[in-house]
């Protein structure tokens, strides 16, 4: 954290001396009178003063060097607006927020012109408006030029109507895992596949939209082949314009090094992500204590999970995410899936697969199959075995979502 605090040490001014001094002049001068001496010349040194600046980030005072300060609110999370936006951790840069001129698909925003006005086709909550109705009458237009003369027939005549050449396009912009291969999907279908660079960043182009509401979904498979969730953002494609959407982050892969450890012992986590990131590793709920790693430049993180006050012979979950600041900016995925793991000694089987009929699918009708049978001990959806159907098994079942 940071402060601003000023300290300097009082010390006379040269004034201040000369007068403290003026009675042991006089005598000075009546001595040399008297003993034949000339007058001594006094002269003052000058004063300096120095000034020490500390600054502390998390004041709530906005700070010589600093862009902002919320206090203990510096947590650079998502804002609906500019009033309410909030600091980074480094008080360097605000998070994003609703009026910062970026469009944070992530975060369901259709628009953002850099303000929280309506009126503009942008409101104020960041999604699209409806152009005004005109209530004036528009001008005639002017009458088409003459037909130019030809001798090999009629020729066309001018119609006064120009065809609108722009094309209806979108950009997505993000981040996977380096030298890897996203797949792109509208609407549910694969419509492309993209390399991402040495960073994990990645760009894709689709043309000759129809505009309106569209869904484009995004995955990709790590360095060992592990496959990442699907991740899915809807906004709306403006008519003839070109609609960027960025800050698209695949949350990292996760796996384990065994799926079944004892009361005490580390949990063994892995898998890829952006190069040179923070992913933070969670235990069952997103609000617990969680362990941090650093990712390589190849992407690969590891993780030693502490276990301590969890429940013995029971099932239990992990997750994990990214974050990376630096330059003024904040780039923060979403959760991974969660994989289960088993603490204590008893023999357990491993997990199903998630496919509960049969099909060699995981979709809809399995899920609607174990919520059915929701807070029971059914055998068919207790995928862990536990004897009760419960978040731990929906969570193995979405791990191995087909669609």
């Amino acid at each position: 954290m940071a402060a601003f605090v000023r300290s300097s040490v009082s010390v006379p001014t040269p004034n201040a001396l000369r007068e403290r001094a003026r009675p042991v002049f006089r005598v000075v001068l009546l001595l040399c009178a008297i003993i034949g001496m000339g007058v001594p010349t006094i002269s003052f040194a000058a004063v300096a003063t120095t000034t020490i600046t500390v600054s502390i980030c998390g004041n709530g005072v906005i700070d010589t060097g600093e862009v902002c300060d919320g206090g203990i609110f510096n947590d650079g999370a998502y804002s609906s607006s500019t009033a309410s936006r909030h600091c980074t951790a480094m008080c360097a840069a605000y998070g994003p927020y609703c009026g910062d001129g970026t469009l944070q698909a992530l975060y369901l925003e259709e628009c953002d012109d850099g303000n929280n006005t309506d009126g503009d086709l942008c409101s104020l909550s960041c999604t699209q408006e409806s152009a005004p109705i005109s209530t004036t009458t528009p001008p005639v237009p002017p009458p088409p030029p003459p037909v130019p003369a030809s001798s090999g027939g009629a020729g066309g005549a001018f119609t006064g109507t120009v065809p609108i050449r722009a094309q209806t396009r979108v950009i997505l912009e993000g981040k996977a895992y380096p030298s890897a291969s996203v797949n792109v999907l509208k609407d549910g279908v694969l419509v492309g596949v993209v390399q991402t660079d040495a960073f994990g960043n990645f760009s894709y182009e689709a043309s000759n939209l129809t505009a309106g509401h569209t869904t484009f979904g995004f995955w990709a498979l790590d360095g060992r082949g592990v496959r990442s969730i699907t991740l899915t953002t809807t906004f709306q494609v403006t008519q003839n314009a070109v609609t960027t959407v960025s800050n698209i982050f695949l949350p990292p892969t996760i796996d384990l090094k065994s799926k079944k450890v004892k009361l005490g012992e580390l949990l063994e986590v892995f898998g890829f992500t952006a190069p040179s990131v923070t992913v933070s590793v969670f235990i069952n709920k997103e609000n617990t204590s969680h362990t941090f790693a650093t990712s390589s430049p190849s992407g690969l993180w590891s993780a030693s999970v502490p276990l301590d006050g969890l429940q013995d012979e029971a099932f239990h979950t992990v997750k994990s995410m990214f974050e990376q600041l630096g330059g003024g900016t904040q780039a923060k995925s979403g959760f991974s899936q969660a994989v289960s793991f088993y603490i204590g000694l008893r023999d357990v089987g491993t997990p199903g697969t998630g496919d509960l009929t049969g099909d060699s699918k995981v979709n809809l009708v399995d899920f609607s199959i174990l919520l059915f049978h929701w807070g029971t001990d059914h055998a068919v959806a207790d995928l862990n075995g536990d004897g009760r159907v419960n978040l731990t098994d929906l969570s193995i079942l979405l791990f191995n979502w087909t669609g």
